[in-house]
């Protein structure tokens, strides 16, 4: 493309100055011919004058003769006219001219004498020059000609040249493409060739027959040094990602392919990780690499970005956090140590590159992010009654004797309501670590949960009572008996009740419904605890019943261990294999439930209850 840019221009110039000398050379002609046409006018002038001096008499009629001769003489003689020595016209011949000839006439003059030698007068004679521009315009159409078949010569051999060289080059270039792509061996066809370019093109064939040569003795070599590289990056886990000095991915294996989220290692191959960009749109490694250097001194001092965070760095090791599409990865980056081409050891460690390994570390995050966020809900819970308890017992036993008696219980009361609150939070971490063991198998039997039911919201009435809250219960008549073990089903009950309880503003109403439902197409008992409180939002529905899950907000400020609501679905869903559910709306109150599996054995049961009893004979009435 530059080469045929460069003929181009050639070819321009070419026609410029060519145009431009044709130009010039036809101005000048037409500037030399206009003199010459003058110097003609000036001179028959001359000469007419001088025939008429000569005429022997200054006669009219050998005037008139003479004018009739120049005009019979020559076309571009439009007129002669004779004028004496006070200018007055003595006589005239003309032809008929058109307007533009007319307006091209020059007139030309000579004086003329009498035969006594006196000057008599002047002679005009008018040229309309068609035959110079005749002439002129011949010539320079000539020149022209002239010079446009020298232009159109020197055009063809410009092009025929370029031509043959672009075939030259065009050859050259297929083998060195092909030589680039890995064809060693490739020979340039020489005897089309000639000049410098066959020179090369020779030396082209030479170099490419050494590098076949080296490429059938290492062929065997690399190809095995290849393999047990890729089977050592292959049994890898950890993903591992080897780059240049600039990011280039050089090398990667499965592990880190499926990090990155590619379908094989060698779509990573030739990227920049600088540049790769996550399901996010986030450019995930580029601060990591600016911090990377600035920690080995490759590069000034850099605040990482947001979401990066540097582990841990002994020495040219280098470790770091990043969140990746959702995922907490862990990059240890180490540089690559290598050595010049001179033998030299490098000046920076890090020159040659540097190898990245890549572990998944997401769920090994969320357990410590969960497990310090329950350490710190369980301390301050735990520590929450106990103050309270050392604070009124510690009155109760140094100023005991100044408390009236009502004060008193009030204060065995409190303290006997946070002993209350601190056995359950004990129960709850208990609890937990009972049932989250899978080999726990509680037993169960066939029981009626209506008599569960009003135990627990009897348990709760005092709660609710101070805070002005109202309890209500809508429990279906003669509802099947539901295998359970009634101490986890109790736990449940008052764990949803006490949430409600806690989540719901004075004066607010709670309402607990036992009816028969479905589960997954099968009869089940369905119990609901619909509370009027601050609600939930969309967003946390998903993960409430989640381990350790709490929603803080600006609204929801109460504290807990974010375990209850994980128990009740353990209990339901692992030990009574069934179902637990929430609807909520923010501003607008929760309801929170579960469902348990009924047998047909039950339903039957229930029916037969239900069947109407068959009445006593008239006669065994009682009058």
């Amino acid at each position: 493309m530059q080469n045929n840019r460069l003929w181009l221009c050639g070819i321009l110039a070419a026609t410029l100055t060519f145009a431009g000398t044709a130009v010039v050379v036809h101005q000048q002609f037409q500037h030399e011919l206009k003199q010459h046409q003058q110097a003609f006018g000036q001179l028959m002038t001359a000469v007419a004058a001088v025939r008429a001096e000569s005429s022997g008499t200054d006669a009219l009629s050998n005037k008139k003769r003479l004018a009739e001769v120049l005009i019979e003489t020559s076309e571009d003689i439009a007129a002669v006219e004779f004028y004496d020595t006070d200018a007055n016209l003595i006589f005239e011949t003309h032809r008929p001219l058109t307007p533009e000839q007319e307006a091209q006439l020059v007139d030309y003059a000579a004086p003329w004498q009498g035969l006594s030698g006196e000057e008599a007068g002047e002679l005009h004679i008018k040229l309309t020059g068609g035959t110079w521009q005749q002439l002129g315009s011949n010539i320079g159409l000539l020149i022209m000609l002239v010079f446009a078949a020298a232009w159109a010569l020197s055009v063809s051999a410009m092009v025929l040249a370029a031509y043959l060289n672009n075939k030259q080059l065009k050859s050259l270039a297929q083998g060195v493409k092909q030589l680039s792509g890995g064809a060693f061996g490739t020979k340039i066809e020489t005897s089309t060739l000639w000049g410098e370019i066959r020179t090369l093109a020779e030396g082209f064939n030479q170099m490419s027959a050494r590098l076949k040569s080296y490429e059938a003795q290492n062929a065997g070599q690399m190809s095995l040094e290849r393999h047990k590289l890729q089977a050592v990056l292959g049994s890898i886990a950890d993903g591992v990602v080897v780059c240049d000095s600039e990011g280039t991915i050089q090398l990667a294996n499965e592990a880190a392919a499926k990090l990155l989220e590619a379908d094989k290692p060698s779509q990573l191959t030739g990227l920049s990780i600088r540049d790769y960009v996550d399901t996010q749109g986030e450019r995930c490694f580029e601060a990591i690499l600016a911090t990377y250097q600035q920690a080995i001194g490759l590069a000034p001092a850099l605040t990482p970005d947001v979401g990066i965070q540097n582990v841990a760095g002994t020495g040219a090791l280098q470790t770091y956090t990043v969140e990746l599409s959702g995922k907490t990865i862990k990059a240890a980056l180490s540089p690559l140590k290598g050595e010049l081409g001179s033998g030299q050891p490098q000046q920076s460690p890090a020159t040659a590159g540097f190898v990245m390994t890549l572990n998944d570390v997401t769920r090994q995050a969320e357990v410590d992010r969960l497990k310090t966020q329950f350490i710190s809900n369980v301390s301050h819970e735990l520590r929450t009654p106990v103050t309270t308890i050392k604070s009124y017992v510690d009155t109760v036993f140094h100023h005991g004797d100044e408390l009236d008696e009502q004060t008193r219980q009030e204060f065995l009361e409190t303290i006997h309501i946070e002993t209350d609150r601190l056995k359950k939070l004990v129960n709850d971490i208990l609890d937990f670590s009972r049932l989250e063991n899978g080999n726990i198998a509680l037993e169960k039997s066939p029981q009626n949960v209506v008599p569960l039911i009003n135990l627990t919201v009897q348990s709760v009435k005092m709660l609710a009572q101070q805070k002005n809250i109202t309890l209500t219960t809508a429990i279906e008549s003669n509802l099947p008996e539901v295998s359970m073990n009634s101490d986890s089903i109790e736990r449940v009950l008052r764990n949803l009740l006490s949430n409600a309880i806690k989540y719901t503003d004075e004066g607010g109403r709670i309402k607990i419904r036992a009816e028969v439902s479905a589960l997954e197409g099968r009869p089940a008992l369905e119990i609901t605890v619909a509370d009027t409180g601050m609600g939930i939002a969309a967003e946390h529905l998903p993960h409430i019943y989640d381990r350790f899950y709490r929603v803080e907000n600006q609204v929801h400020t109460v504290k807990g261990t974010g375990l209850g609501l994980h128990l009740v679905k353990v209990a339901i869903e692992e030990h009574h294999e069934g179902q637990v559910f929430v609807n909520s709306q923010l501003g607008a109150g929760s309801t929170f439930g579960f469902r348990l599996p009924l047998t047909q054995e039950a339903l039957k049961k229930t029916a037969e209850k239900q069947a109407p009893q068959a009445t006593l004979p008239a006669a065994s009435q009682a009058p």
